[in-house]
């Protein structure tokens, strides 16, 4: 069941990410991150009480505060490189470091994943590699996406450790944590570099959107951390560039290259080798 929900959370994942980079587009990134969280934020407030009834232990609070911060600066970074950079390097970039991150905090602090999910796990690289790929020469030189997707994949990597620690009986209330703390520093940030606090009318629904999908996200994964390695999930949610360039393709017309197709198939080999583990 875990896998299911961390399967589901990578899919929304990658919609709410071509949302939000649409919608970068038009208005800056920082802009769409506070529409897109407060969004998020009203969702969840108005649904925790259904997991949980509350008030939530402190400690678990001071979890999501913290993983608000990492979070909100990831996102930020994301929806800017994935408007600004080749998502071919960027997207690859992000996945992958992303996934290092818990995957070796997890070992760290004693996790065993069983010896074929490790090979399930391994294939998820070069799937992460070729799905993005978009076939474009000279994209993968650029050295400005390669660090921009670089840091994005330490702050969610950040955001998926802390947001883990949280215990079963505060619900999602730390996520509630985390997008207020979200909106609060990137209004500030916002203010601070004299950008629009608020989206322009025609890129609220897009921040709308990407803000409801990447709550739900959040939700799917929390659950599924709960119940399985955070290894495990992290590799599994690592997959979401999948469904963005699915959507690029149906939404944008992109070509879907032989190397995408490919990526796919080795990123379902992936999944099933982690799920029969």
């Amino acid at each position: 069941m875990a896998l299911i929900l961390a399967t589901l959370s990578s899919l929304i994942f990658g919609v709410a990410d071509f949302a939000g980079a649409l919608a970068a587009r038009r208005v800056p990134a920082v802009t769409v991150v506070v529409g897109a969280h407060l969004t998020g934020l009203v969702g969840l407030s108005a649904v925790a009480s259904l997991f949980a009834p509350g008030p939530p232990p402190a400690p678990d609070l001071g979890w999501g505060v913290l993983a608000g911060l990492g979070g909100s600066v990831g996102i930020a970074l994301l929806y800017h490189a994935l408007a600004t950079t080749p998502m071919s390097v960027t997207a690859p970039v992000a996945a992958v470091v992303g996934t290092a991150v818990p995957v070796v905090f997890g070992v760290i602090i004693g996790e065993r994943p069983d010896p074929v999910a490790w090979v399930g796990m391994v294939l998820v690289i070069p799937a992460l590699l070729l799905i993005p790929a978009r076939g474009e020469a000279g994209s993968g030189s650029s050295m400005r996406a390669l660090g921009l997707g670089s840091a994005v994949g330490v702050f969610f990597g950040l955001f998926g450790i802390l947001i883990s620690r949280t215990g079963d009986a505060s619900g999602i209330w730390p996520l509630v944590a985390a997008r207020a703390t979200s909106v609060a520093l990137m209004i500030g940030v916002a203010l601070a570099w004299h950008r629009p606090v608020v989206p322009r009318r025609h890129a609220w629904p897009l921040a709308c959107t990407a803000g409801l999908l990447d709550s739900a996200a959040n939700v799917l994964f929390v659950l599924a951390v709960r119940m399985e390695l955070l290894s495990l999930v992290a590799v599994i949610m690592a997959m979401y560039p999948a469904s963005t360039v699915g959507l690029a393709r149906i939404v944008l017309d992109e070509r879907v290259h032989r190397t995408q197709v490919v990526g796919m198939g080795i990123a379902v080999v992936a999944l099933i080798l982690i799920a029969v583990a």
